[in-house]
């Protein structure tokens, strides 16, 4: 039986380095990732993430809430949800979010509908709309700005 062995060669063998420098992230690129990862949003209390949710993924839904069924708690709850959506809409520079919130509220509430038979208004949706309402009446809005075209670079989930 022959035995197979490797031969040593007496030239040494030249190794091929490579070196890789990653360029440095400039603020525009930082900013661009936190808005397309959208962290403030997906931890609001009443966003709901996918399964095995991952950093570039949209959430399941904007509008994920069960009323207590204490109308007065839920109003209250509900206004605390628009003050949370307005911050994380800020924090992630994501200009369409309450957009995307008042979809899944109109979603939510024809799925409420079609299980009860019947429209019902909901506590919490009211108390957030009012919080809204406030901030925009007492907010000078722009004439024309970033947020007034539709943009799917700078508005993700789109």
């Amino acid at each position: 039986m022959a035995i197979k062995s490797r031969s040593k060669s007496s030239q040494p063998t030249a190794f091929l380095r490579v070196a890789y420098s990653a360029p440095k992230l400039s603020e525009s690129t930082i900013e661009g990732i936190r808005r397309l990862t959208l962290p403030a949003t997906k931890a609001l209390p009443f966003v709901k993430l996918k399964a095995n949710d991952q950093p570039l993924w949209r959430p399941e839904s904007f509008w994920h809430v069960a009323p207590t069924g204490n109308r007065e708690m839920d109003v209250r709850l509900g206004r605390q949800y628009a003050r949370d959506a307005i911050a994380a809409m800020k924090a992630d520079q994501n200009c369409h979010l309450i957009a995307y919130i008042i979809q899944d509220v109109i979603k939510d509430a024809i799925h409420r509908a079609g299980e009860k038979g019947g429209g019902r208004r909901n506590a919490v949706v009211l108390g957030f709309l009012s919080e809204i309402s406030e901030a925009v009446a007492t907010t000078q809005l722009p004439s024309s700005g970033q947020c007034m075209k539709f943009n799917p670079r700078t508005c993700p989930g789109h």
